[in-house]
């Protein structure tokens, strides 16, 4: 399973640019609220200045804690859409039009929150493969939940950074390189997680065999971020920062209390 190509309501299709990763295509109207942020100096110290770390200083309280949609139907209404734009057969398509009517997912009005729901479903995915549970099932989503909040504090920052990094916000999409991924893994010695099905090829797989090998305190954000697998370090500065000051969670939090 790869990446997902958002089209909210009312958004036209753009021609995909030539990348090997599964991609999101930007809308035209109406145009999601970007986020000015101030990315990390690229040579600096810290845990994402650029010198490798031996491990994460990441306080979860600067990120919250994702919580589950309030809408009990929204995994199944994500997964409905997602489904639709042809996952099973390697297409990487998620339209809203796609989603269950009378969902909040179908319903929402804007772009960005809607944005930060396919991101927050997204990262539990990612979480749902590190914990060994089916990703494109509603039952493997909330487990998938479940084992975010058992994870530790940079795995699941790095899994909602990634979920965002490969949206549209803030002038996305942005791209990893996965199989540099599988080739980090690799030389790190995380042989098992790198021959899992899907390692090296798809993002959701991928993503969350990174995530579980920072779980394990095998790999850190520096070492993901030195590796060259991040197809923009200014970007993927400034969503860390959306991350981590809490803006993603308020989006979250938005969107759960838009009106069905």
């Amino acid at each position: 399973m790869g990446g997902l190509t958002l089209l909210h309501r009312g958004w036209n299709t753009l021609v995909a640019p030539p990348q090997p990763q599964p991609h999101f295509q930007p809308p035209t109207q109406p145009a999601p609220v970007t986020y000015g942020g101030t990315p990390a100096p690229t040579g600096g110290g810290g845990l994402y200045g650029g010198t490798p770390s031996t491990g994460s200083t990441a306080s979860p309280a600067l990120f919250g804690t994702l919580k589950p949609p309030s809408d009990p139907n929204d995994f199944a209404s994500y997964l409905q859409a997602q489904l639709a734009g042809g996952t099973l057969q390697g297409n990487t398509g998620i339209a809203q039009a796609d989603a269950i009517p009378g969902t909040r997912f179908a319903r929402v009005q804007s772009p960005q929150l809607w944005h930060a729901d396919v991101a927050r479903n997204y990262a539990y995915q990612f979480a749902a493969f590190a914990s060994g549970n089916d990703a494109l099932s509603v039952g493997g989503l909330q487990a998938g939940a479940q084992a975010f909040h058992q994870m530790n504090p940079e795995s699941r920052l790095f899994m909602q950074v990634a979920s965002v990094f490969k949206g549209n916000s803030l002038n996305g999409p942005g791209f990893y390189d996965n199989p540099g991924l599988k080739n980090l893994l690799l030389s790190k010695g995380v042989t098992d997680l790198a021959a899992l099905d899907g390692v090296g090829q798809t993002d959701v797989q991928t993503i969350g065999a990174v995530a579980k090998a920072i779980d394990r305190g095998q790999l850190n954000l520096n070492d993901i971020i030195n590796s060259g697998t991040i197809d923009n370090l200014d970007r993927y500065f400034n969503v860390i920062n959306y991350v981590e000051t809490g803006r993603f969670g308020l989006d979250v939090a938005a969107y759960d209390m838009a009106p069905i």
